[in-house]
């Protein structure tokens, strides 16, 4: 069956930390470009902890190894693996610090605590994870889905059509609010298999929430440091057949925080045709 690989930075919400982590900028640390992309979230908290969960079979969490980290602690469905050691007597940057393969597929959620004293660090650059799709004779086929799509139905009048910055949007369009609890429902459709919706994180950015197929809604918050386009909101796969709708309701912690969409992206499966040959 296909195996999906899918990528995320340390900025995107999907990814969850506790008010002990910060944004790593050139500004304090002159070796910030050696990190993918040159962000990083740092911690040098004792019990400073960040979670995540996927839907797979295996992940990678990788940060840098330098010569002021400690050790850290991860815990993988409830196990935990302890005492593993960020320290390197030379700085190495896009390091794998923790992986697991062989997982069953399914929900799985990930934890790392920082457990080094005397304000040692760790820090989170990038996380990527696989799952499995569909069945043996099926491939995946991508499809970009813009938020002007008749497929994304807006809460009127709530939604305006020019966020700010829209120039750096996918295609030059978006759709933003600030009205607290404004949604926007997505519907697709039989085949995907696998959905991911854009927006943007920044200082003006707040918390949302997402609800897939009815089910219970999950708060993220995408308030940033520094305004980043066409970053990762949600992500789910093995969703099955049939028609889905994904709920996305801005919950901004502060007046003037909005909610930004940009695009879907969205996996479908397209079964293998063989078709027989005689000689």
């Amino acid at each position: 069956m296909p195996s999906v690989t899918t990528l995320i930075d340390d900025k995107v919400p999907l990814i969850k930390y506790d008010n002990t982590w910060e944004p790593g900028t050139s500004t304090d640390d002159p070796l910030a470009d050696g990190y993918y992309l040159g962000t990083f979230t740092t911690n040098n908290v004792t019990n400073g902890a960040v979670t995540w969960s996927f839907n797979g079979t295996a992940f990678w969490i990788y940060g840098a190894k330098r010569t002021n980290h400690g050790t850290y602690t991860v815990t993988v469905d409830g196990a935990s693996y302890a005492n593993i050691d960020g320290y390197s007597a030379v700085n190495l940057f896009q390091q794998v610090l923790f992986n697991k393969s062989e997982l069953t597929q399914g929900m799985h959620t990930i934890g790392l605590t920082n457990t080094g004293t005397g304000s040692l660090y760790v820090d989170i650059d990038l996380i990527v994870w696989q799952s499995e799709v569909g069945g043996a004779d099926d491939q995946l086929v991508t499809q970009t889905v813009q938020d002007t799509d008749p497929g994304f139905q807006y809460q009127a009048p709530a939604w305006n059509t020019n966020p700010p910055s829209v120039n750096f949007f996918n295609n030059g369009t978006g759709h933003s609010t600030s009205t607290y609890n404004a949604s926007v429902t997505y519907t697709f459709t039989v085949s995907s298999d696998v959905i991911s919706l854009y927006g943007t994180v920044g200082p003006q950015n707040g918390p949302y929430s997402v609800q897939l197929d009815g089910g219970g809604a999950e708060t993220f918050n995408a308030t940033a440091f520094m305004y980043y386009p066409q970053t990762m909101l949600y992500h789910a796969d093995n969703l099955g057949s049939g028609s889905h709708q994904l709920t996305v309701t801005n919950l901004p912690a502060q007046n003037g925080q909005y909610l930004n969409i940009d695009y879907a992206e969205v996996l479908t499966l397209s079964r293998y045709v063989f078709e027989d040959i005689y000689f």
